[in-house]
């Protein structure tokens, strides 16, 4: 989102780089640079793939907005008079249960946790333990919530990359109008690179993204990352 707020500054401002005040006025704020960057878009005639906050992928970016906020110290507040700030995991956990709950089917969840019902009780694990929600539940009902965790990462990667897909999209728009201006400047080549290229996995489709394992070897080169 940053690369995008200079990218945008520089196609605005005859080449010029934003001054690092302006660019900190966004802090660590997703939710905030998310509907400046919108705007941006917006102006471009990038309007499609943009969420609301009522959204499932809204919850996400905020939930993300405010780990980089506040809640990455979670740990720290714990153990000193610091900020009370919901517990990063299971506001995680929330949002995630909720894209699960989204792409898995009804018959799906119950058959995992019939799976989870005669796991358990074929073990004697019948008690209750702290589970991903935060709370103590009993060790079927925990058993369950990790395994429908489980088989739907897929689908959060999914989530991110719908976020991301749009902002990919200007990033493209807004390399090529900075290049323009590089070499209507007499700059050639561009400085700027190609920052698209940066982000591959941003065209990834559907069914590629639930099912992948691993995103770093898209970036291989020649044995190299």
């Amino acid at each position: 989102m940053k690369i995008v707020i200079i990218l945008d500054f520089k196609a605005r401002n005859a080449l010029n780089n934003p001054s690092d005040k302006q660019l900190r006025e966004f802090s660590h704020s997703i939710t905030n640079m998310y509907e400046a960057i919108k705007k941006m878009a917006e102006a471009r005639s990038i309007t499609e793939g943009w969420f609301e906050p009522n959204t499932k992928q809204g919850e996400l970016l905020a939930t993300l907005s405010e780990f980089a906020q506040a809640s990455r110290y979670y740990n720290i507040d714990q153990i000193v008079s610091g900020r009370e700030n919901p517990d990063p995991l299971t506001r995680w956990f929330a949002v995630h249960m909720q894209i699960a709950h989204d792409a898995i089917s009804y018959k799906w969840r119950n058959h995992i946790m019939e799976q989870a019902r005669n796991h358990c009780e074929a073990r004697g694990l019948l008690g209750y333990e702290m589970g991903p929600t935060g709370q103590y539940d009993l060790t079927i009902d925990v058993t369950y919530q990790l395994e429908i965790a489980r088989i739907s990462r897929g689908h959060c990667v999914w989530a991110i990359i719908e976020i991301l897909e749009p902002i990919y999209r200007l990033i493209d728009r807004l390399t090529a109008a900075v290049h323009n201006l590089e070499i209507q400047s007499g700059i050639e080549p561009p400085n700027v690179p190609f920052m698209y290229e940066f982000f591959p996995f941003c065209l990834a489709m559907k069914s590629t993204a639930v099912k992948r394992k691993l995103w770093t070897t898209l970036f291989h080169i020649a044995g190299r990352m």
